[in-house]
């Protein structure tokens, strides 16, 4: 362990950046014994509507919550929206060559002919001279001609279009409400298993509105769910500070938002969002073509590797696999590298969140008391309140929580150090007792949860 940090010290420590993996058909198909290596690998996993059936959801979430069973080992299950975003519809592969004229028409279906988009607000937010960016920016397209249910526009750049793909219109964003209908009927269908759901990922948020939208359509629907909000559009941009502050976790989405800023300014936008949640000690994870090349290959590039290093070094809480576990050929390769470049990271974390009251400094104060005397942090939370806290100030270290709610167990697991254990206990008291019979053998520093008045702290030397 290395010694205490001041504001821009090095921080080296393993465990500390926790691993989402995105489950698919590529996971699907694993073997009883592989999943299990692939699961313990992984602190959470992420299941994406747009690309999931009601049956596949509910499938992947029993695999899920069988193994936890098994390891007595809490997952958080996030379920990602599709979002208010604009798809191509059912088609076969279309090859798209630089310099092609291509036609987008309003439609379902295609033939392979045209490219179909389902949704007027397409062709509405179009005009000539837009430049059109499809397969996470590789294809652009200059628009040339526009009707009310078609466009034409001329290749740029050259790839293959599927159904399903995102389609983005450069520095525009689509003039459709939060949550889109899709979203709605999706949430609906798989509401009987909301319970083992602990964070629904808003896609395409622009503003606190769309944020409150959802939390709405939750509530009616009976989840307790977490929100979490990905940051992918200039809307969101320039109303970073609001929505931070009104999530329950950050994400920063990289695909969408590098088709919004180019990639060249993806990297300062990727730093401003991760500076602005540690600033307001918000959870935030980063996600997209962290591994992108493994889709493909068993073993990563080198840049990917470093890509992964840094972007894990400015203190993220989580980093997401997407494409590289659900589709790709090789998923347990994947968590396998993810896994073993995070055990090599060297943390510089720039900043501490803001001190919004007392119990903020109770928690500075813990994660620094341990710091100092080079022990364990124990803390038993019934809500995981005080255990958030505690890792917004990024102790270098595990911190174990004991909590006898096993749905706060989950959501737990994929923020900063926390470590969440399961322990049934009727009070505070019992559980903190129950948590250093567990976890007290070394050095420690326990509490739980503050309830006013008096609080107690229990020190092992």
């Amino acid at each position: 362990m290395s010694a205490p940090r001041g504001d821009h010290a090095i921080l080296r420590a393993r465990n500390l950046t926790k691993r989402v993996a995105t489950l698919g058909p590529s996971t699907d198909v694993l073997r009883p014994d592989e999943l299990i290596k692939f699961l313990d690998l992984v602190d959470g996993v992420r299941i994406n509507l747009a690309h999931a059936s009601p049956n596949e959801v509910k499938f992947r979430i029993e695999a899920v919550r069988s193994y936890e069973k098994a390891k007595n080992r809490p997952l958080a299950v996030i379920v990602d929206l599709k979002g208010p975003s604009i798809r191509v519809g059912s088609t076969s592969p279309i090859n798209v060559q630089e310099g092609e004229v291509v036609k987008f028409k309003l439609s379902d279906k295609s033939d392979g002919t045209y490219i179909p988009v389902p949704n007027k607000a397409f062709f509405s937010a179009v005009e000539q001279n837009d430049v059109i960016l499809m397969l996470d920016g590789r294809l652009r397209l200059k628009v040339t001609n526009t009707g009310s249910d078609w466009i034409e526009a001329v290749a740029e750049s050259s790839g293959v279009i599927t159904g399903g793909k995102a389609i983005v219109v450069e520095g525009k964003d689509y003039d459709i409400s939060t949550p889109a209908e899709e979203d709605v009927e999706a949430l609906k269908a798989i509401s009987p298993i909301r319970d083992n759901i602990d964070y629904v990922a808003i896609s395409l948020a622009k503003s606190c509105k769309d944020v409150d939208s959802v939390r709405s359509l939750l509530t009616e629907l009976g989840f307790q769910s977490q929100v979490a909000v990905k940051i992918e559009t200039k809307g969101a941009i320039n109303n970073l500070e609001e929505l931070v502050q009104c999530s329950d976790y950050v994400v920063v989405a990289r695909g969408d938002l590098g088709l919004h800023y180019g990639l060249d300014a993806l990297p300062i936008v990727q730093r401003r969002i991760v500076h602005t949640s540690l600033k307001y000690g918000k959870p935030i994870a980063v996600a997209t073509q962290l591994l992108d090349s493994m889709q493909s290959s068993p073993i990563p590039t080198r840049a990917e590797i470093n890509d992964v290093f840094t972007t894990a070094s400015m203190g993220v809480d989580s980093l997401w696999l997407t494409n590289e576990t659900a589709s790709g050929k090789y998923p347990l390769a994947a968590v396998s590298w993810l896994s073993r470049i995070l055990m090599n990271v060297e943390y510089q974390i720039p900043q501490s969140p803001l001190l919004q009251n007392s119990r903020d400094r109770f928690a500075k104060g813990l994660v620094e008391l341990t710091q100092d005397l080079g022990a364990n942090i124990l803390v038993f939370s019934m809500s995981g309140t005080l255990a958030r806290r505690i890792a917004k100030f990024r102790p270098r270290g595990v911190v174990y929580v004991g909590t006898p709610n096993v749905r706060v167990a989950r959501s737990l697991s994929i923020v900063w150090a926390l470590e969440p254990l399961y322990i049934p206990a009727e009070n505070y008291e019992e559980g903190l007792e129950k948590l250093i019979s567990l976890k007290g053998t070394t050095p420690f520093v326990a509490t739980y949860g503050i309830r006013g008045g008096v609080h107690s702290v229990k020190v092992k030397l």
